[in-house]
């Protein structure tokens, strides 16, 4: 008999690590995750919202890490990096402990709702990597961010 293939997705069952999610060959039978992927998980990352000065979230910020959590589990065979920053306003250090703490309260936040811990990892780079040099209120928002990429 032929080996089973319950996703169908032409990896058998026995070489498959992920045998209920179709994947690819490439990726063992499991979903590779596209920049479009990325992309969507950045767009949330961007509306999350903390209490000033703190890593904590505020109340509106919940369905958007539930969304988060919906799109990593699609994924299970892949790794994330949580990177955290902020704009310049304080000293380099406070900034650097508050964007490690933010990007640690979102990694946090995901093991707690199922994502495994192994899978993510977080770091903090302060106000060292800014997308917006306006001093404006929009331009420090934007540069008060966590971004997620894909480690490979």
């Amino acid at each position: 008999c032929p080996w089973p293939d319950r996703d169908g997705d032409k990896v058998f069952d026995k070489d498959d690590r992920c045998p209920d999610v179709a994947g690819t060959v490439a990726n063992n039978g499991c979903p590779e995750v596209s920049d479009e992927v990325i992309k969507r998980l950045n767009d949330y990352a961007k509306t999350i919202l903390f209490d000033s000065a703190k890593a904590t979230f505020k109340q509106q910020t919940y369905p958007v890490l539930q969304a988060m959590v919906a799109i990593l589990k699609e994924y299970p065979n892949s790794n994330f990096s949580l990177e955290g920053h902020t704009d310049s306003d304080g000293k380099d250090a406070a900034n650097q402990k508050l964007s490690e703490d933010r990007a640690g309260a979102v990694k946090n936040y995901l093991i707690e709702n199922g994502i495994n811990a192994s899978r993510l990892e977080s770091k903090g780079f302060g106000e060292s990597m800014p997308i917006d040099t306006n001093k404006t209120k929009m331009g420090k928002a934007n540069n008060r961010r966590v971004e997620v990429k894909l480690i490979k």
